[in-house]
C-alpha cells in the first residue's frame, strides 16, 4: 500500500553516482605527495582537471559512510589506515577525471536536452512525480551548491555515460568474437573464500577489566553517548500493527455510491473471510491476491484517520467502513507488537566493547592470520568438513565456482588485473592455493583445472555475443584508463588531505 502512505522524502542530498559503472583500478601509483601548490581549493589535479576540496570530502564521507553501515557504527583511525580509506578515496575522483577527460578527448558531449532531461528525472528534486524547480532550487541552495556548478557534475557524468554506451557498441568481426571466446574458454574450477577483516572483531576478547578501565573515562562516556544517539531511531521498537484491509477508490465516483458499496460488503465480512473477501472487493493493486495484505507498519506509516483506527483497533475485529483521501476501507487488525524505547543504559556495555574490540587492531590481525593459516591447510588438504567448520564459526562467505581471464570469478568476487595474472600463472594442472590482501578483507582462493566443456556448453556460450561485447567493453576501458593513468600527471597536495 506504499501509494497510501505519506510521503517523508527527506531534503538531503544524495551523492551523484549517474550513469557511472565502477572499473577496475590499474594505476601505478600517484606522484610522490607534493607539499603546498595548486588552487586554495584544491587537493590535487589530474592533468588540468582540478580535484576540489569539496570533492575529496564528499567522496571521503561518502566511504566513511559506507564503511560505517556495514561495520554497523563508527570507525576508529587505526581502521581508516588499515583499509587505506584515504587511498581508496583518492583512487576513485582519479578514476573518474580520467574517465571525463577520455570522454572529452572523444566528444562524448550530452546535448542540452540530455542534461535537462537527465536532471528532471533525478527522485530527489520531485515533487508528486514531477519536477520542482523550487526544490531543486532550494536544494542545491542547501549544499552550497550553484545550478552551474550542479548541471556541470551532470555533464560530467553524462559524458562518462556515453563513453560507456559508445565502448558497449563497439562494432566487432565474427573472428575477434571467436578470439575472446577462446580466452573466455581458459578457465579454472574455484574455491573462494572471503574474510572481512571488520567482521573478526567480533571474536576479540574483552575482559571485564578492560571494560570498566573503558568506562571509567569520561570521555568515553561521551562517545558512548553520541553513538547511542546516532542509533537510537534504529534501537528503539516502535509499536506496530499487523493488518489487512479492503479499499474502495473513490476517485472518478460518486462519493455516496462508494460508501453504500463498502457497506454492503461491511456486511458480508467477518475475520475469518476477510482474506477471500479482499481478494474479491479490494481496488488497492498491492492488496489484490494477498487477501488485502499490509504486512505489519508503525505509527505515522498510514494517513491520519487509516493510522488511528488501526492502532486503537481490537486484534480479530474488522472496523467500520473508514474513509480517507483514497477512499473507503475495512481494517482487519491481526496482530499487534508494543513498543520500546531503548536506554543508554541497555547498550553501553555492548556500544563499549564494540569500541575496545575495533581498536585491537593487532589482536584482528593475529585471528585474521590463525584463520588464513587454518583454511590454507584445509584447502590444500581438501577436507571439506574443516572448510565448513571454519567458515561457520567466523561467519566467512565461501563459494564454489569458476574464474575464466576473460570474466573473472562467476561468483562476483572483486579480483584486480594482478590477480587474475596470478591465478593464471605457474602450472595450472595442479591446484593451487592463493592469498589476496586489499586492506579491509583477504580473499582466499583454491583453483584447480576446470573440467572441459561439453560441446553444447560451447555453443552455449559461443552465441552470448552480448555478453562477449560487454567483457570486451570492460578491458577496453580498463586499457585506456590505464594508458592514461600512464600518460597523465597525477599530483596531490598532502597538506590539503583529510586528516
Amino acid at each position: 500500500m506504499s501509494e497510501f502512505t505519506k510521503n517523508k522524502t527527506a531534503n538531503t542530498f544524495a551523492t551523484l553516482l549517474i550513469g557511472i559503472i565502477v572499473l577496475s583500478f590499474m594505476f601505478t601509483g600517484y606522484q610522490s605527495l607534493q607539499q603546498g601548490g595548486g588552487s586554495p581549493n584544491a587537493i590535487g589535479k589530474v592533468g588540468d582537471l582540478p580535484i576540489k576540496a569539496e570533492e575529496y570530502q564528499q567522496e571521503y564521507n561518502r566511504q566513511i559512510e559506507f564503511y560505517k553501515q556495514m561495520m554497523g557504527g563508527e570507525i576508529s583511525a587505526k581502521q581508516i589506515e588499515a583499509m587505506k580509506i584515504k587511498e581508496s578515496t583518492l583512487k576513485n575522483i582519479v578514476q573518474r577525471k580520467l574517465m571525463v577527460k577520455f570522454a572529452t578527448n572523444i566528444g562524448a558531449f550530452p546535448s542540452e536536452e540530455e542534461v535537462k532531461a537527465e536532471i528532471k528525472t533525478l527522485p530527489y528534486f520531485l515533487s508528486n512525480g514531477q519536477f520542482d524547480l523550487n526544490r531543486y532550487k532550494s536544494i542545491l541552495a542547501a549544499n552550497k551548491l550553484t545550478p552551474i556548478e550542479f548541471e556541470a557534475d551532470v555533464v560530467n557524468q553524462l559524458k562518462m555515460k556515453n563513453t560507456q554506451s559508445l565502448a558497449q557498441n563497439f562494432p566487432l568481426s565474427k573472428g575477434y568474437l571467436n578470439d575472446l571466446q577462446k580466452i573466455r574458454d581458459e578457465k579454472l574450477a574455484a574455491e573462494i573464500i572471503t574474510i572481512s577483516k571488520n567482521g573478526l572483531r567480533n571474536f576479540v576478547e574483552v575482559s571485564s577489566d578492560e571494560l570498566a578501565k573503558f568506562l571509567a573515562v569520561e570521555t568515553n562516556q561521551k562517545r558512548l553517548q553520541s553513538m547511542f544517539n546516532e542509533r537510537k531511531a534504529s534501537l528503539d521498537k516502535p509499536e506496530e500493527v499487523k493488518a489487512r484491509h479492503i479499499l474502495l477508490m473513490a476517485e472518478g465516483k460518486k462519493d455516496a455510491d462508494v460508501k453504500v458499496a463498502i457497506e454492503k460488503i461491511a456486511k458480508e465480512v467477518t475475520a475469518s473471510n476477510f482474506a477471500k473477501m479482499a481478494d474479491k472487493y479490494t481496488e488497492d493493486p498491492s492488496g489484490k491476491g494477498k487477501g488485502g495484505d499490509l504486512g505489519s507498519f508503525g505509527r505515522g506509516r498510514m494517513v491520519p484517520e487509516f493510522d488511528q483506527v488501526a492502532f486503537s483497533q481490537k486484534i480479530g475485529t474488522v472496523s467500520a467502513p473508514i474513509k480517507t483521501q483514497f477512499g473507503y476501507h475495512l481494517i482487519l487488525v491481526e496482530k499487534k507488537t508494543e513498543g520500546h524505547i531503548a536506554t543508554f543504559a541497555e547498550f553501553k556495555d555492548k556500544f563499549a566493547t564494540e569500541l575496545i574490540q575495533k581498536d585491537k587492531v593487532d589482536d584482528i590481525k593475529k585471528i585474521t592470520i590463525d584463520i588464513s593459516n587454518k583454511l590454507r591447510k584445509a584447502l590444500e588438504a581438501d577436507n571439506a568438513a574443516e572448510i565448513k567448520s571454519i567458515t561457520d564459526k567466523y561467519k566467512l562467505q565461501y563459494a564454489k565456482g569458476s574464474i575464466n581471464r576473460l570474466d573473472g570469478a562467476s561468483t562476483g568476487a572483486n579480483l584486480t588485473v594482478e590477480n587474475m595474472k596470478e591465478l593464471f600463472s605457474g602450472d595450472l594442472t595442479k591446484p593451487q592455493v592463493h592469498l589476496f590482501d586489499d586492506g579491509a578483507s583477504m580473499t582466499m582462493i583454491k583453483t584447480s583445472p576446470a573440467v572441459a566443456s561439453t560441446p553444447n556448453d560451447q555453443a552455449k556460450v559461443a552465441t552470448d555475443t552480448a555478453g562477449l561485447k560487454n567483457a570486451l567493453s570492460r578491458k577496453m576501458m580498463d586499457s585506456i584508463l590505464k594508458k592514461l593513468e600512464e600518460d597523465t600527471k597525477v599530483k596531490i597536495y598532502s597538506n590539503m588531505l583529510q586528516e
